[in-house]
Formats: C-alpha cells, structure tokens, sequence
C-alpha cells in the first residue's frame, strides 16, 4: 500500500508518525508507536487462532521462521489455547473396557500360577566351549572373551 500527498509526491516519513501521535493523543490512548500497530494486529490474530502462515503473509515476512521467532512466546493465552486445544482431542475414557476380549480365553498370565511360577533362566541351547579357569574375572570388571589373548589370560585352543 502506497500513501502520498494530494500532488503525488511521497509521505514523510516524520510527518506521518506526527500525525499518528496527534490522533493517540486526541482519541486518549496511551502513546504507541505506529510500527506497534503491526506487532499487535499479529498477536491479535494470533490469539484469534489465525494459523502462523497466514500471519506470515499478512506482515510479509520472507521465512516463517521470523514470524514464530517473534510471535510465538509474545502471548501465554496463544499457548494456553494451543494446550487447551490439545487437550481436547485427547480421549477421557477408554474407547473399550480394558482386559480381555469378550469371548477370549485366560492365559496363564492372567491367573494367580504367574505370580507363583519361578523363571527358568537356563539357556541348554548355549554350550560352554572353553575353559575360563576356576577363578574367573576379578569382581566389577568385564567378563573376559576367551578369543581375545592377553597376558592375563591364557586360552586353550584345545590342542596339548
């Protein structure tokens, strides 16, 4: 939007905010820049639940990002509405009775034989293939690798 003087010739810039103060002053608002005006019609459209692109647009800036970086913590209510909103599509109860599907059968997890069963923590399927010795690691290190040679640990290759 371009604004001039009745000849065509441009605005002046001073002029212009002399001119805005006037009309504060006279309609008893309390003094604003004119550029506020443009910070608060994007925070009031914001807080009206205008999307953060449309707002973009509407101040031209060139990347949303100027846009969120300036206006998305200028209001709490902006925040609070986008929480609220969330909120809402949150269920409050469950969409089917929780348990069992009507009809199914109880596993043993279910009954009272789970929590008196004791876990069978062998492995058959894992062989011991060598001989670690009878001392073992010393307490708090890791258990050694009987592939990898070190002075500490001799590893038999099976072969006397």
């Amino acid at each position: 939007m371009l604004f001039t003087q009745p000849d065509g010739s441009p605005l002046d810039p001073a002029d212009v905010t002399a001119r805005f103060q006037e009309l504060t002053r006279q309609a008893g608002l309390p003094p604003i820049r004119l550029h506020d005006l443009r910070h608060g019609a994007a925070t009031l459209a914001l807080a009206a639940g205008a999307d953060m692109k449309v707002v973009q647009n509407m101040l031209r800036h060139s990347s949303i990002t100027v846009t969120m970086d300036t206006y998305t913590t200028v209001l709490p209510e902006v925040a609070l509405a986008a929480a609220e909103a969330t909120a809402k599509i949150i269920p409050r109860t469950a969409s089917r009775p929780l348990g069992h599907i009507s009809g199914a059968s109880p596993t043993i997890v279910d009954g009272q034989e789970a929590e008196e069963m004791t876990p069978d923590n062998t492995k058959p399927q894992v062989e011991e293939l060598f001989d670690l010795g009878s001392g073992g690691a010393p307490s708090g290190t890791r258990t050694p690798n009987p592939l990898v040679k070190s002075g500490d640990l001799e590893v038999s290759d099976g072969v006397e």
